[in-house]
């Protein structure tokens, strides 16, 4: 399977076999993420793959594997996390493993810089369903204009499941915004919106890289059109 097959029947488990990975895979995973063109070359962004015995927080998966993301303070370093590890998600699920975004994972050792965390390794059981399974809101609810790349951004996985994203299509432009907060008690709860458009937009690239296309992400406030109630622009796609 390939990562773009991948977006279309993948789904979030939260149940690992224990056997680690073997040490080849996880060089040529660690090969991969190296190899990653970041979302925006000025965000810092790092990680680390430990055990369970290196990580805490309530309710986690029994997983061998966490791969824990830090990065610098920047506007779009959430965003720019999402865009690059939903990548190495993909990867890995298209090489038959199963993954979970955590984000009440935390490292033992504190990490000032720490973001969020995935949690991998093989799965115990079914990591795939049918598109038709997916609980995904309508393109029509996400977007405005048409662009075949869409599809796979729709099924991009959030918190809460909250699909915190709108994407208005001008020509060969894809235009991306997001929601800061999901609103009432989720929204209380929930505050990585601005990571889950990453994810959506590492979708958008992906799905690209399946047809051909190019990915150009800037920021460009003034050719984007204005943003929806309760969203904000992010960047343009081109």
């Amino acid at each position: 399977m390939d990562m773009y097959s991948s977006i279309f029947n993948r789904k979030s488990t939260r149940k690992f076999d224990a056997e680690p990975l073997s040490a080849q895979t996880m060089r040529d995973f660690k090969a991969f993420v190296a190899g990653i063109k970041p979302l925006l070359p000025d965000v810092t962004l790092s990680h680390k793959i430990v055990g369970a015995d290196e990580v805490k927080g309530m309710a986690l998966p029994k997983a061998p594997h966490f791969l824990l993301i830090s990065g610098k303070e920047h506007p779009l370093r959430n965003t720019a996390a999402g865009f690059l590890y939903q990548q190495a998600e993909l990867y890995l699920y298209s090489k038959g493993y199963a993954t979970r975004w955590l984000t009440g994972v935390k490292p033992r050792q504190t990490d000032p810089d720490f973001i969020i965390g995935i949690a991998f390794g093989k799965p115990d059981g079914s990591a795939s369903r049918e598109q038709d399974e997916f609980d995904r809101k309508p393109l029509a609810e996400i977007s405005r204009g048409s662009d075949t790349r869409l599809e796979a951004v729709r099924l991009a996985p959030s918190g809460m499941n909250g699909q915190p994203w709108y994407f208005i299509v001008d020509g060969n432009a894809v235009h991306v915004y997001y929601k800061p907060s999901l609103g009432g008690i989720m929204g209380r709860l929930y505050h990585f919106t601005d990571l889950d458009v990453g994810i959506a937009l590492a979708h958008l690239k992906v799905a690209g890289e399946h047809e051909g296309k190019k990915f150009c992400f800037t920021v460009n406030k003034s050719s984007a059109p204005a943003s929806p109630k309760e969203f904000v622009y992010v960047g343009t796609v081109e």
